[in-house]
């Protein structure tokens, strides 16, 4: 499979000027009450790449307890999902002098199934995740690998994905999250990663985003892809080479494709 590496170029970064309240500060709402809600890499370089075949469907796994590798599949939306989850080291950012802790770190390709989920039209992942939801466009140090953690249950979740403003939100300019077209053939390959033990992250308050505790001690863990539509309203992204640029919005009915929690031993 071929990969193509995202270059990074300068953007000077677009402020949003949004009003929860009486205040008044970039990255904050103003609201609305009848506001309609708005609405997350590559196995060696920033952001992904397609490759030119399919890949082996492999057999499915029930990893014991105290695994420290686990595979999953899962099929929706138009795509199957195979995802590799791994005790490893984050490889963003690229800065040799980063310090890294152990984490787990999940490798994925996303492949059209027969027919696609939207009659032949293209499909895109919403993986290319900003650290902080808010901002008009993508900055041009985005972190391919980054995703969302919060508990799902018993599970760890570690999604890519977007979400919806909280109620009473709106903004003046809409949030921009990063997607990539799925190939109609072959597959697109993504990495992902997560400390641990798990912090939470999730955007700020004027997203709906899960905020339970995570579990204390986590022995299963799940990925998540949000997969959509290519809308009209994304554009090429002048930071990263072959990422859109999309409006922030929350998965609707399938569009969050998630594997089983599988069990894994992480540090």
């Amino acid at each position: 499979m071929s990969t193509s590496t995202l270059r990074v170029r300068a953007l000077p970064t677009l402020a949003l000027i949004l009003v929860m309240g009486s205040a008044a500060a970039c990255g904050q709402a103003t609201p609305s009450g009848g506001a309609t809600p708005a609405g997350a890499g590559t196995t060696g370089s920033p952001g992904g790449s397609a490759s030119s075949t399919a890949p082996e469907t492999p057999a499915p796994e029930t990893p014991a307890p105290g695994a420290t590798s686990a595979r999953a599949s899962v099929t929706g939306a138009g795509v199957r999902l195979d995802a590799t989850f791994e005790i490893g080291f984050s490889e963003q950012p690229v800065d040799p002098g980063v310090r890294r802790k152990p984490g787990v770190v999940v490798t994925y390709t996303l492949t059209r199934e027969g027919g696609g989920g939207n009659a032949g039209g293209e499909l895109v992942a919403y993986d290319v995740v900003p650290d902080s939801l808010g901002s008009a466009g993508l900055p041009p140090d985005v972190n391919p690998e980054h995703a969302w953690v919060y508990a799902d249950g018993d599970a760890v979740r570690i999604s890519k994905q977007s979400f919806a403003a909280a109620p009473g939100v709106s903004f003046i300019a809409a949030p921009t999250t990063g997607v990539r077209v799925i190939p109609a053939s072959g597959a697109l390959e993504g990495r992902a990663y997560a400390l641990s033990p798990p912090e939470l992250d999730v955007p700020g308050a004027e997203f709906a985003a899960p905020r339970d505790p995570l579990p204390t001690d986590p022995g299963t863990w799940q990925f998540c892809v949000q997969v959509g539509e290519r809308l009209d309203s994304m554009r090429p992204s002048t930071a990263l080479d072959g990422v859109l640029e999309a409006p922030v919005r929350a998965p609707e009915g399938d569009e969050l494709v998630c594997t089983d929690p599988v069990a894994l031993d992480a540090p």
